[in-house]
């Protein structure tokens, strides 16, 4: 397991880290869905805005979604801008993600996929909450479904994946725990993450977990879950004002780890011509009911079009598919 020490902490023993998430890189840049700007703008916006706080982290998490549908391309060209930042960065599989090619394709010296590193007195501990999406093959190893994107829009684990959570954090010398993962176990957008999943047992049976931070909801959230807080990121191509239902431009968060397991953070929007483009425009209704966990996205296509202005006050922007 590898160790990252934090030179620009504020104070002995404190730990920067700065959390990306939602990428949505594809095989070559391009504008889609619902803005005018590329993934690959909003990554560089977030990068320069972030700079010096990059420099002063230990480590960089990224939390899934990196690539929108999976194509080795898309890693590829995450690992370069990636591996160039002055500051480790550790990335995990969003349910965008496909597990195999992003293995295959996104490791550079700077960029890792590792289940753990240990950061100071801290365990940053990665978990593949992407059970619902994945199969399994007659050797026990578990593998993408092709409806990965909507199977898995909450967080579960795989028999696999508990195990070896388990197993590290039964072995780790750490004080403190740092759970990251792609979504939130948020009730009100995770309605099965009940008490009895198998991210709750675990959180119940290792109290040296502090926190968990997420992404997949592009936006500015917090809560708990089984007592502890959960922060999720927005995403550093297009963010959502999820209390007024309004985009956001891209972003990210910072977090201040403390020794004695206190944790500080604070989210950030890029300012300029991008977020200010993107706060004149209203959030689709669908889009955030779908993020928000009150409609999936199989009753989604199931909608006729007449049926889907009728729920939602609006036409539907996208070609019906069954």
């Amino acid at each position: 397991m590898k160790r990252h020490s934090n030179p620009a902490a504020p104070e002995a023993g404190a730990i920067g880290i700065v959390q990306i998430s939602d990428l949505h890189f594809r095989n070559s840049p391009g504008a889609r869905n619902f803005v005018t700007h590329e993934p690959d703008t909003g990554l560089a916006a977030v990068l320069a805005d972030a700079k010096q706080a990059i420099t002063d982290a230990a480590v960089v998490v990224a939390t899934g979604d990196l690539a929108d549908t999976g194509e080795p391309g898309a890693y590829g060209r995450i690992g370069g801008v990636l591996d160039a930042l002055p500051t480790p960065v550790y990335c995990l599989a969003g349910n965008h993600d496909r597990q195999d090619t992003l293995q295959a394709c996104l490791p550079r010296p700077n960029v890792h996929l590792e289940p753990a590193v240990r950061v100071g007195n801290w365990l940053m501990l990665f978990l593949d909450t992407n059970a619902h999406g994945r199969e399994a093959a007659a050797d026990g190893t578990y593998h993408d479904r092709d409806d990965r994107v909507h199977a898995a829009a909450q967080p579960g684990l795989t028999p696999v994946e508990e195990a070896r959570a388990r197993a590290i954090l039964m072995t780790t010398e750490a004080d403190h725990v740092f759970v990251w993962l792609h979504q939130p176990p948020l009730r009100r957008t995770a309605p099965a993450v009940e008490s009895y999943s198998e991210l709750a047992v675990l959180m119940r049976d290792f109290p040296k977990i502090r926190a968990i931070g997420a992404g997949h909801l592009h936006g500015d959230l917090s809560g708990e879950f089984e007592q502890r807080p959960v922060y999720v990121c927005p995403s550093t191509f297009f963010s959502i004002d999820h209390v007024n239902r309004r985009f956001q431009g891209p972003g990210y968060r910072t977090y201040t780890l403390h020794p004695d397991g206190r944790i500080d953070s604070a989210v950030h929007t890029v300012p300029g011509e991008i977020s200010d483009t993107m706060r004149d425009a209203a959030l689709p209704v669908f889009l955030a009911d779908l993020l928000a966990g009150r409609i999936t996205g199989e009753e989604l296509r199931a909608l006729s079009d007449a049926e889907f202005e009728e729920r939602f006050g609006e036409p539907r922007p996208m070609r019906r598919t069954r």
